[in-house]
């Protein structure tokens, strides 16, 4: 019985402390919403390279924690830091100090918490084409007007979703963004 006990508690704490690894898409004209995530404490941020461009991933002065992945180039590159103190830590491109971000780690959230504190989109208003960005992968989306009628749907594209709303008239817009895990989010957005 004591073996079936520490067996159980075993896995329990494993489960509980496993840390998950969310990534970002470092690329020239990343939104900051887009590079900003609300954590816990031991889980890893992936920045991946998504362009050719040089890049660096550096954090600010004053911030709860220090990394510097130094310069790297080339596509599908990454840097990679597991957080380990509460706080904010803001960081940002050396090469170019508009890609900005900002990590808040926190004691504990529920996967829920981490899919509506982490799913962004830009630009808003929309004119052409949404980028939906979230930690979990997005399965599918659906557009609803101001009446309540569906007026686009589609299939997710990974953790970064562009959806082409050209074709839509200028307005208020509802997005239904359907991820892993049977999670579930809606964005207000404007189409110009």
């Amino acid at each position: 019985m004591r073996k079936i006990t520490l067996i159980i508690c075993l896995i329990y704490i494993t489960s509980v402390s496993a840390q998950s690894v969310y990534e970002v898409s470092w690329e020239e004209g990343i939104s900051n919403s887009a590079a900003s995530l609300t954590i816990e404490v031991g889980d890893t941020v992936l920045w991946t390279w998504a362009d050719n461009s040089v890049k660096t991933v550096s954090s600010l002065e004053n911030g709860s924690e220090f990394f510097d992945s130094g310069t790297i180039d080339g596509p599908r590159s990454s840097f990679s830091h597991t957080f380990k103190a509460l706080g904010v830590t803001e960081y940002h491109n050396k090469n170019n100090l508009g890609m900005r971000g900002k990590i808040k780690v926190v004691k504990r959230l529920s996967i829920e918490e981490k899919f509506v504190k982490n799913l962004s989109f830009y630009p808003n208003p929309v004119k052409n084409s949404l980028t939906i960005s979230s930690l979990f992968k997005v399965e599918r989306y659906q557009i609803y007007n101001a009446l309540g009628s569906i007026v686009l749907e589609g299939k997710g594209g990974g953790n970064i979703t562009k959806v082409d709303m050209d074709r839509l008239n200028s307005g208020l817009y509802f997005v239904n963004v359907f991820a892993e895990n049977s999670l579930q989010s809606t964005l207000k957005i404007a189409k110009n």
